[in-house]
């Protein structure tokens, strides 16, 4: 049987990462998204081999009677924040999930794969923490929409006898991420990396092409179906490791500013305070959502994972050794490298 995919958020960091490791694993790849560039260049190549057929619009609305049957659906796309007002997250990642949901049952698909995330277990300090842990969301809509549409999965699933996998990654990091990781990697070139209660806490970083291996590998078996995976490198690194090994791999100093975290939550709570006190809708430099996430241990446990035979393939200094490459590439091409 053919092997056909819809990946919804296709054009984005992770989901352009996953759509042209489909399409080298053989499948036929539709792709949903809201612009019609992605900033991967071989996402957008393979579209011009047509290799990638696009469809433009908005999860939260779209009519998904404009494609074809498919037998595996990746839903990535989803409002992602740390700020913001509660009915809007519900839209797009719960009312948004239920839309394509129905399209997956209509069409009797194989494995409906859902992206959620770690934040639904909350920042309570933990190590190595399984995935039958207590789910306990950080008061946020991010958080709050995130757990209560991975019920939306696994009830309606259930109920349609559709298989499902449930998957949320670390801390992603990577090519072709033009938000966290190259914010993270150009501040720590320069020597100006802020850093919470010395990055002493144990991290979850994952490499894109790791996460995407995974998810392929679990995703299309069958008995590896119909629960969740917490996945991470399984590296166990703390955020101070992590960021001393990119400032070696750029050969400049491991130098970051810290901020203890008592100050950092004060901080942070203050500057919400002020930004809901004015209903300013601009989500804040300073969130207690990114502040807490870094003042204590938020590390997963990938044993569940890891049994099912999958490795990650990449290790850690492999994969911040591509990221910073492709930094210094940009820096190449901007003319801005020194």
């Amino acid at each position: 049987m053919e092997k056909i995919a819809l990946v919804t958020g296709a054009n984005g960091f992770i989901g352009s990462h996953l759509s042209c490791f489909l399409v080298e694993k053989g499948f036929k790849v539709y792709a949903i998204h809201r612009k019609d560039i992605s900033k991967n260049p071989k996402f957008m190549e393979y579209k011009k081999q047509g290799k990638i057929i696009s469809f433009l619009g908005d999860v939260s609305n779209f009519d998904y009677s404009s494609v074809p049957k498919v037998n595996y659906i990746y839903h990535i796309a989803g409002k992602v924040s740390v700020y913001g007002p509660m009915k809007e997250f519900m839209k797009i990642n719960y009312e948004g999930t239920q839309n394509i949901l129905n399209y997956a049952q209509k069409m009797g698909v194989e494995c409906f794969t859902y992206f959620s995330s770690t934040a639904v277990y909350g920042y309570y300090g933990y190590q190595n923490l399984p995935e039958e842990a207590e789910k306990k969301p950080f008061k946020n809509p991010y958080s709050i929409s995130k757990l209560k549409t991975e019920n939306l999965v696994k009830d309606f699933c259930f109920k349609n006898k559709i298989d499902y996998v449930i998957i949320r990654p670390g801390n992603v990091y990577g090519e072709y991420d033009y938000t966290s990781s190259h914010e993270i990697y150009t501040r720590i070139k320069k020597e100006k990396m802020m850093i919470c209660a010395g990055g002493k806490y144990k991290s979850c970083f994952v490499y894109v092409q790791n996460l995407v291996d995974a998810v392929l590998y679990v995703s299309t078996k069958k008995e590896f179906r119909n629960t969740d995976y917490n996945i991470t490198d399984g590296q166990n690194e703390t955020l101070k490791e992590m960021f001393t090994s990119i400032a070696k791999t750029f050969n400049v100093r491991p130098k970051f500013t810290n901020f203890p975290a008592p100050i950092a939550k004060c901080v942070a709570s203050l500057v919400e305070g002020v930004y809901k006190l004015f209903f300013i809708k601009k989500a804040p430099l300073i969130t207690r959502f990114s502040i807490w996430q870094n003042c204590a241990d938020y590390n997963f446990s990938i044993k569940k994972l890891l049994n099912t035979g999958f490795k990650p393939e990449v290790s850690m200094q492999d994969g911040i050794k591509r990221t910073c490459d492709w930094i210094l590439s940009l820096e190449d091409k901007n003319g801005t490298k020194k």
